[in-house]
């Protein structure tokens, strides 16, 4: 045990010091908070200068990644927008940036012609296929220095967090829709969601 408290003691420190805090924390909830906070501002930096690398943002790769998913028909974009967690209007503007890259299609729904449908294309396959295996490792990379012990209990307390935060409108949402609720997505690292192909 004097092992594990003078490691949280030390990275208790460097947390602080990164964060430019200017005062001693409230106690372990504080910090357990602004550890994953920060953890999350630098994994989100990691993403975007990633993409910004490959030519495309996290938000386009997000929607290569859930139409190669369900490549077998195509997403009205509502439901596109659904799944990335967003609103129609974001997912309109984002898929305005894919569509001139030929990286997807989108086409009048014939059963309502105010819907568009939207399909990935060839050279949507083609993106995806550059930056996944990237994506990959970069994701590797990132957790190879821990050993599944401490990945796993990572997965699990991350776990018992999203339950303890779940709202009533969520398990309403479950209720209604068994299998259909909405994936969060996580910015600029996903694909979390989608298996390796």
């Amino acid at each position: 045990m004097p092992g594990k408290s003078r490691r949280l003691a030390a990275a208790t420190d460097r947390l602080k010091a990164e964060i430019a805090l200017n005062r001693d924390f409230t106690g372990l909830s504080e910090v357990a908070f602004l550890s994953l906070v920060w953890t999350w501002k630098r994994l989100e930096r990691a993403g975007r200068q990633f993409f910004e690398g490959h030519g495309l943002t996290d938000a386009q790769f997000n929607a290569l990644m859930i139409l190669w998913d369900y490549r077998g028909r195509p997403l009205r974009q509502h439901e596109l927008a659904d799944l990335l967690v967003v609103n129609r209007a974001s997912a309109g503007s984002v898929l305005d940036r894919m569509e001139p890259n030929g990286w997807i299609e989108r086409v009048p729904d014939p059963a309502d012609r105010r819907a568009m449908m939207v399909t990935i294309t060839k050279g949507g396959i083609a993106k995806l296929n550059e930056v996944r295996a990237p994506y990959y490792r970069l994701m590797d990379g990132i957790f190879a220095p821990h050993d599944e012990a401490v990945l796993s209990e990572l997965v699990v307390t991350c776990d018992a967090l999203r339950g303890h935060l779940t709202t009533p409108a969520d398990a309403q949402e479950a209720r209604v829709a068994p299998g259909k609720a909405r994936r969060r997505q996580t910015g600029s690292i996903p694909g979390a969601r989608t298996a390796r192909r």
